[in-house]
């Protein structure tokens, strides 16, 4: 290694010839997941022109030599490229070996990411990858000795260059302006691999929202939300419970052919079949399905700046608690919370992370000391949260044995990556089991019920696609179905006609723009933003003269 470093020390270039050698680098190897998928795509094209292919890497290298020539000044020079270098290894790894694009969602979720999920994503494999593609170019930048010449001389060399491939771009469009207009029309997903003008458009704009925007005023959607009590003999008690990253094939409600609910299969669940997420990614899909605004007019900055569904509930009256595992991503700032301490001494936490069963102490004290009418419950789990899949479940509760014990999941066997995620499925039923167990134990004149939701799914190397972050419009199916789950007591449920709901979590499709009106109504809260036509439930409800005669003959 130190002779290698000798030999980039020894090297000297103008700085022309390192913008072109840089470029020529992120052309053919930063970009090769690009150049791949551009070919692919053109290929399978009835009718197709080679010429306009071979254009194609052109066009990137004159992109790149134009970019690295606007910090050709000699202090900018080596640490931009250096940075740049750096920073497209590891969204070039991410590319490679998960399939992952650095999109705008993917750069808020990457910000968002606390230390541990981060490190989480570290191991031998990454670490080899980074010494070999960004270290080393990096270090040779660092080291190269770069050939000075008169400013003028020196300014007019760095003009022709940029004039040079400014005309190769024009020539490259007025030859073939059509072919490029009519594949990336039809194939916007290609822009999203080219690097690294991706990642640094969608960091300048979440950069640009998150710190140089006005500065907004809090949006009251209703002020008045009203909890309607028609049932005063009876407390009623909702646990919501927040999965990460589970997908519904997965689940044994589903059809799965592996047994991963057989903890909660006693008390019949209801499984919404054909429900989809909001998002990708869970600074995305929470905040959406907590927000009035729908998947397609969802904006994160939008929904920030308003009222969402704990805070309209809470000012009507119910007592809401926020539980967390895995960081709620604003949506509980202004609700009673309690935050998982991962460093505590709990058995059940390892510095970095806890365990999910770690939630069911705080949920069991709230149960004991309930004092409104209607109590809400949000429990965030972290679930199914990868890539160190293996973390998520003590390893005397798995029933699927040959798993995959390590982070660098692309390189475990499928059999054996699939079973270390059924892990976590097996392992959050288990928690859904001891959840509804405490409900169950409630007095009589308590009515429990509880709904678990993912926040989105996950790529298990389908189609060399892993994790989960993906831009939703091309996002894999694994990533955006997921499973919903519903557990209404019969005997303790009168206002719900849970045969009626049975039919229709078969039959309907629904996805998280239904969760904000289908709180509303299962915790009986009158609002203006409530639409009866969203609620997945309201088919189903009692009315509340129907809800006293079914109670009436439950009880005798």
């Amino acid at each position: 290694m130190s002779s290698l470093l000798n030999r980039f020390s020894k090297c000297q270039l103008s700085t022309n010839q390192l913008i072109l050698l840089v470029a020529l680098y992120f052309t053919l190897v930063f970009n090769f997941p690009f150049l791949k998928e551009v070919t692919t795509t053109v290929l399978a094209l009835d009718d197709f022109n080679l010429l306009f292919l071979a254009t194609v890497p052109v066009l990137a290298f004159n992109l790149c030599t134009i970019l690295f020539s606007l910090f050709s000044a000699r202090p900018m020079l080596k640490p931009v490229l250096i940075g740049l270098t750096l920073i497209s290894s590891l969204v070039f790894y991410a590319k490679v070996s998960y399939g992952v694009v650095f999109d705008y969602g993917m750069i808020q979720n990457s910000a968002e990411t606390h230390t541990a999920e981060a490190l989480s994503y570290l191991n031998w494999h990454v670490a080899a990858f980074f010494l070999f593609t960004g270290v080393l170019p990096a270090a040779f930048i660092l080291l190269v000795k770069i050939k000075h010449y008169p400013r003028l001389k020196s300014l007019v060399s760095r003009i022709k260059l940029v004039a040079t491939s400014i005309l190769s771009i024009l020539i490259i469009a007025a030859l073939f302006y059509p072919n490029y207009a009519s594949v990336g029309r039809n194939n916007r997903q290609l822009q999203k691999s080219s690097v690294p003008f991706q990642y640094l458009v969608d960091s300048f704009k979440y950069t640009r929202d998150q710190y140089f925007t006005e500065p907004r005023s809090f949006k009251t959607l209703d002020s008045h939300p009203s909890l309607n009590n028609t049932d005063v003999k009876h407390k009623k008690v909702i646990v919501m419970v927040l999965g990460e990253t589970a997908r519904a094939q997965n689940f044994s409600y589903n059809g799965y052919g592996k047994p991963t609910n057989q903890a909660t299969e006693k008390y019949k669940l209801i499984s919404f079949e054909h429900m989809f997420s909001c998002g990708t990614a869970t600074a995305v899909s929470v905040p959406c399905m907590f927000s009035a605004l729908t998947r397609s007019s969802f904006d994160n900055l939008d929904a920030e700046y308003e009222q969402n569904l704990v805070d309209l509930v809470s000012l009507a009256g119910v007592d809401v608690l926020w539980v967390d595992n895995n960081g709620c991503k604003g949506v509980c700032e202004r609700v009673p919370t309690i935050n998982i301490d991962v460093k505590s001494n709990n058995p059940l936490c390892d510095g970095e992370y806890c365990l999910d069963e770690v939630l069911l102490e705080p949920l069991q004290e709230k149960l004991a000391n309930l004092s409104a009418p209607t109590t809400l419950v949000v429990l965030h789990m972290i679930g199914s949260h990868g890539p160190t899949y293996f973390r998520r479940y003590p390893s005397e509760t798995r029933p699927f044995k040959d798993d995959c014990q390590r982070s660098d999941i692309q390189n475990c066997s499928p059999e054996s990556l699939l079973n270390t995620y059924d892990n976590t499925i097996a392992y959050t039923d288990l928690v859904l089991s001891k959840v509804i167990a405490s409900l169950n134990a409630l007095p009589q004149d308590v009515q429990p019920s509880m709904l678990y939701v993912s926040d989105h799914g996950e790529s298990l190397g389908e189609s060399g696609a892993y994790l989960h972050g993906f831009p939703y419009a091309f996002a894999p199916e694994e990533q955006k179905h997921i499973p919903l789950l519903a557990w209404f007591p019969e005997q303790r449920s009168p206002y719900i006609d849970t045969a009626c709901l049975q039919d229709q979590a078969k039959r309907d499709t629904f996805s998280h723009d239904n969760i904000f009106h289908s709180m509303l109504g299962m915790l009986n809260v009158h609002s203006t933003q409530y639409d009866k036509e969203l609620d997945m439930f309201a088919k189903c409800m009692q009315t509340p003269s129907q809800e006293g005669m079914r109670l009436t003959q439950l009880q005798n």
